[in-house]
Parts: C-alpha cells; structure tokens; sequence
C-alpha cells in the first residue's frame, strides 16, 4: 500500500498545468474580501460571495497587462448593468475560466492532456429592505461546462492515472451543457444577527469552506479543494440558517434532499434528507479578514436507490469534519490551514480525509501584481 502510494503521489507530481483565467472575477482574495456580506459562509463560489466579487474587481482593474483591447467592452458592460439594476433592482454578473493540463506519464492508450472552461452567470433580485442589513432577495446561478474533444482536467486522473484524486475539480463536461445550479431566497446578514436562505442551493459551497480553497480559482484536484470526507448531497432542495452569535462566532444548520441533483430539482418527495451542523469560529485572529476554523457534524439518509451521487456512496451514514484557518503573520497575507475528516458506514467519497495548506499572498514577483498567491498544499 506505501509503494502504491508513493508511486500515485510521485505521478501526480509530473502534472503540469498551464492555467488561463480569461475574464474570471472570482479569486480567491477577492471572494475573501467579499465574504463579509455573507459572514462565515465565505466560498467565494457561493452566489453571494461570487457577485460581490465580480463587484469588487471591476472597480480594482489590476491585470498583468495595464491597458486591456476589450476595456471598452467591459465599461460599456458595467454602464448597461448598472442602468438594469436602476431600472429593476437586478445585479448580474460573469466569470469565465478555461484550464488546460498535461501529463508527462499515463496508461497505455490514454490522453496526455485536456481542455476544458467553466462558465458561472450569477445574479440577484433585491426585493425585500433593499440597502439594509434584513435585506431579502432571489439568487440564481446559471453553470456551463465543457471540454474540447478530448478527456477533461478533472477526469485526467481516473482515465489516464487510474487515480480517484481527479486533477482539476469542476473542470468536467456536462450534458446538457448549461443548467440551472442555484435558485433560491436569501435574506439576513451578520450585521442583522442571523440569515436563512431556502430552495436550491449547492451544499458543498457551505460546509466546511474557506473563502481562499475554490475549484475554479485555484485548480487544485478534488482531494484538497472539496471536504469529500462529508457525505455531500449534489445541489437540491434544502434549507439553511445562520445564527451569528458575535464577529467571532457562528452557528449554521442545514438540510436538504440528499437525492438532489443539479440537472433538475431532485426528489424531496422520496424523505431522504441530508442534515448538518456547524460552528465557526474565528480563533487567534491577527487581522479583520482572518477566516473561521469549523467544526461541522453531519448524518445521511443515504440516496433513494443506494446508488452514489456527488460526496454520497449512497447508503445512511454520519461523520464529521474539522477545518483550522490560522492566519501566520501580522500582516494576514501568510495563512495556514489543517483539514480533516471522518466517515462512517462507508456513506462518503473519502472514509477519512486530511489535507494541510500553506497560502502566501502578494508574494515577490517583477510584476508586483495584487491578489496574486502562492498556495502549496499537501492530501491524503
């Protein structure tokens, strides 16, 4: 079992990957940044974060490049959005991310390398005391994927390494290529003490989360982006709630269907259901961005048919899993943090889980880029 191990690890070390991030809003600092509308529920892929990211962005303007050929696209972008959310109290937005890999060793008769881009058009109807902290409103999130002819990133290491580790998270093809994610309504925020959303929402974007480990910014394989020790229902019917007990303290709770599916609305009617429990906390923290470590609990009915889907085997089971953020240095721009987790009754991807992670923002580079960031990070 070592000598396999070594040897899996040893393979995916001679991953190269060439990552294009053509008009994508959502890194990781800045879904940071935005995560204080949404308090410890801080993915930056979660709806909420992901548009006051793309908000953010757009008024920040750093590139590599200091004058873009499509700035006047992206200004008259902005004016149109603007007039629809005056008009409409509508806010929309748009990230693209297109990922190439390639390997140097894989099976016999299988891909050296793939492309594939993620698509994620988010929006918001602010309905109910707009500008205030109990302010209500409708997300959705509409997804598209797909690849260019050949394997996917993320397929890459079950086809050509026969690993279950998967190369780049989200980077996979759907069929139909564009669906429906994320419908549901939200109201609440920190400042009003507590939030509640309900309808269809993605779980895995809640449990467990760090506003600096996301697929699509940061490429990394489904064993250090997801906590898949967690048996995770897919995106469905569901219900959460957030009790934000002081800055420092949160408490969430969640269900939904665990037969829930991102192609359609899944099958709440069946009785199965996904529960879970977290507390946040934010734990020797060093500056006003520092991330909550968590604590989440979590049980399953398991699926209607026994059958695996997304985190979930299929059969009930229970377990927990504990994330540590700990930001390293006065300055907040050095973070570690320690992943791990436990399943029971075989009801998840991974029976135990364990990841640690080292991030450096603003590292030194020739192009004093801002928000650019160093991440090593180590799986098991």
């Amino acid at each position: 079992m070592l000598h396999s191990f070594v040897r899996s690890v040893t393979q995916f070390g001679l991953l190269v990957s060439f990552m294009a991030a053509m008009v994508t809003a959502g890194v990781a600092r800045a879904g940071s940044d935005a995560a204080e509308r949404g308090g410890s529920l801080d993915n930056p892929m979660d709806p909420p974060n992901l548009l006051s990211g793309i908000q953010q962005r757009r008024t920040e303007k750093e590139a590599l490049f200091l004058e873009s050929p499509l700035g006047w696209l992206h200004d008259a972008a902005d004016e149109w959005e603007q007039a629809v959310y005056e008009a409409s109290s509508l806010k929309l937005g748009f990230t693209f991310t297109h990922l190439f890999q390639g390997m140097t060793n894989v099976l016999p008769g299988e891909d050296h390398g793939g492309m594939a881009s993620d698509l994620d058009f988010v929006g918001t109807w602010e309905l109910v005391d707009r500008g205030e902290p109990t302010q209500g409103e409708f997300f959705f999130a509409f997804e598209g994927r797909w690849d260019y002819g050949t394997t996917g990133p993320q397929d890459l290491a079950v086809d050509s390494l026969g690993s279950l580790l998967g190369t780049a998270n989200t980077f996979a093809a759907y069929t139909p290529t564009f669906i429906l994610r994320q419908l549901f309504w939200r109201q609440g925020s920190p400042n009003a003490g507590g939030s509640y959303r309900i309808g269809k929402f993605s779980t895995d974007a809640l449990l467990s989360t760090s506003a600096h480990i996301a697929a699509p910014t940061t490429f990394l394989p489904t064993a250090s982006s997801g906590p898949f020790a967690i048996a995770l229902p897919d995106s469905g019917l569901g219900a959460v709630g957030a009790w934000y007990i002081n800055d420092r303290v949160t408490l969430v709770g969640l269900v939904s269907d665990a037969n829930g599916n991102r192609y359609d609305f899944g099958d709440i009617g069946a009785g199965d259901f996904f529960k879970a429990a977290e507390l946040h906390a934010k734990i020797a923290p060093r500056t006003p961005k520092a991330g909550y470590s968590k604590l989440t609990l979590w049980h399953t009915d398991g699926t209607k048919d026994g059958q695996p889907s997304n985190g979930q085997t299929g059969p009930e089971g229970w377990g927990y899993f504990i994330k540590h953020e700990q930001e390293l240095t006065d300055d907040g721009r050095a973070i570690g943090i320690l992943r791990y987790g436990k399943a029971f009754e075989d009801s998840a991807f991974y029976n135990a889980q364990a990841s640690a992670h080292y991030l450096l923002y603003n590292p030194p580079d020739p192009f004093k880029l801002q928000k650019d960031l160093l991440g090593l990070a180590v799986n098991w």
